[in-house]
């Protein structure tokens, strides 16, 4: 029996499950019944307060039964193993997909069974970064034209009946400043991207406040979802699990945070005069909870 696929979104989060595969790595071996699976993807909002647009050209989604290195995605020309599950061809800005948005990408329909590489295809030469100034800084992309991108899941994907895949592309992560100025330096395309499954995840919602906790809030902060036990002054890119920006009234919404217990980290704008704050004390997700009335408060 055949398994619909359903991709929808730029969110953060993916539908997961597993069967068995065939000796060469294709599609997996048929389970009886029809399965549907949802693939979302979201981005975690860009750091840069300067930064008016990130458009990336979607040109397709492809799935595999067997795990696949980052290297063997990277080539959308080899295709042994790969079915392709939806085609978008668009163009999406990243930026527009904060606090919990999502964009369809489109519905696909594939053997049931468990998948467990995925990966995005994109067209660099299609895909820019956007300065307020509505000029376009130089990206070092890996390569020209159309390169694979994997997709890191938190396991693997069963596709057994309706099922969501969300693909959070983490574009504060994935474009790394080459030098203090972005206009001037341009940006290196690291390529972050994670899958994981909304039914799985919990969400928080908060906000950063100036002085007090009833003080006005502070729009444009970065606010990270760290690893328990992470300090104030931490700089590895391996403690942050989520990454989002609070809106003009300072609130923000991380959506499909894996369960566990977190530290949260709000950076200012360096232009608000406020300095980095860590949340009064750790917090804990559950699966198919929320976590509000957060609040970060921010001293100059």
């Amino acid at each position: 029996m055949k398994a619909k696929l359903r991709i929808l979104s730029l969110v953060a989060g993916a539908a997961l499950g597993g069967v068995a595969c065939d000796e060469s790595g294709g599609i997996p071996s048929l389970i009886t019944g029809a399965a549907q699976l949802t693939v979302q993807l979201t981005d975690k909002p860009f750091p840069f307060s300067e930064v008016k647009r990130v458009d990336v050209f979607v040109v397709r989604i492809d799935a595999k039964a067997v795990e696949t290195a980052a290297g063997e995605a990277e080539d959308p020309s080899v295709m042994t193993g790969w079915t392709t599950l939806v085609t978008p061809g668009t163009l999406i800005n990243l930026l527009e997909l904060s606090n919990g948005k999502t964009t369809n990408l489109g519905v696909a329909t594939l053997p049931a069974g468990t998948y467990r590489s995925f990966r995005m295809v994109i067209d660099t030469d299609q895909s820019s970064i956007t300065l307020n100034d509505d000029t376009n800084p130089e990206v070092i992309w890996p390569a020209a034209g159309i390169i694979g991108i994997k997709i890191v899941l938190d396991q693997p994907v069963v596709v057994a009946g309706p099922a969501t895949l969300l693909i959070d592309f983490d574009v504060g992560r994935s474009f790394v400043m080459r030098g203090n100025s972005i206009a001037q330096n341009g940006l290196l395309f690291e390529r972050v991207l994670r899958g994981t499954s909304p039914p799985s995840t919990g969400s928080l919602v908060g906000s950063v406040r100036a002085e007090t906790a009833a003080g006005a809030g502070v729009p444009g902060a970065t606010v990270e979802v760290l690893k328990n036990g992470t300090t104030l002054a931490d700089t590895n890119p391996d403690n942050v699990v989520r990454t989002g920006m609070t809106d003009g009234s300072g609130n923000f919404t991380l959506a499909f945070l894996p369960p566990g217990t977190y530290v949260v980290r709000a950076t200012p704008s360096d232009a608000s005069g406020y300095k980095p704050a860590l949340l009064a004390s750790a917090l804990t997700v559950a699966a198919g909870t929320t976590v509000t009335g957060q609040i970060i408060v921010v001293n100059k």
